[in-house]
């Protein structure tokens, strides 16, 4: 999978975790999910961050779509880390957790709208395949690395063969 398509598979796998979030009738359960979503949210905008904007920033600088990307980017992950630290400030399953959790999800609706939208077909047209299939290959080692368990009992010689 080339990196546009690992940022969008991540994009609509955290789609259907928050409605599940927000259609879970068990407010323990609902906290649970979003509790278990954040860290994804977080490691998400490291990938995005580490391996496709910070290098478009270096690469493109100020003053074009792209070079620019990278401040909008982190304008929007601040406002996200807002919504959730105040969701953390609520009483879980109440109307009010549920409407700033679906806000975090409606920012970051509208993230990923003008992400895919204007920014993805912008850089698959400035990155060769070869590239694009290079930071996606690395983009997937550490999202692998970072799902495995951290159980020690299992050899590294083990982890290294998978």
């Amino acid at each position: 999978m080339n990196a546009m398509q690992v940022l969008r598979s991540m994009h609509a796998d955290t789609r259907v975790r928050f409605k599940v979030i927000l259609a879970c009738g068990d407010a323990q359960v609902a906290n649970q999910e979003w509790h278990a979503l954040q860290p994804t949210l977080r490691l998400h905008e490291e990938i995005e961050d580490e391996f496709v904007y910070g290098p478009l920033q270096q690469e493109f600088g100020p003053g074009t779509p792209l070079g620019d990307w990278h401040s909008q980017h982190e304008a929007d992950v601040s406002f996200v880390e807002q919504l959730i630290a105040r969701s953390d400030q609520l009483t879980p399953g109440t109307p009010e957790w549920r409407l700033c959790v679906g806000a975090c999800m409606d920012a970051l609706s509208k993230h990923v709208m003008d992400e895919e939208g204007q920014i993805f077909g912008r850089v698959e047209q400035v990155w060769d395949a070869a590239r694009l299939e290079q930071a996606g290959a690395r983009m997937q080692e550490l999202l692998h690395q970072t799902a495995e368990p951290k159980s020690t009992t299992r050899s590294k010689t083990a982890r290294r063969r998978r």
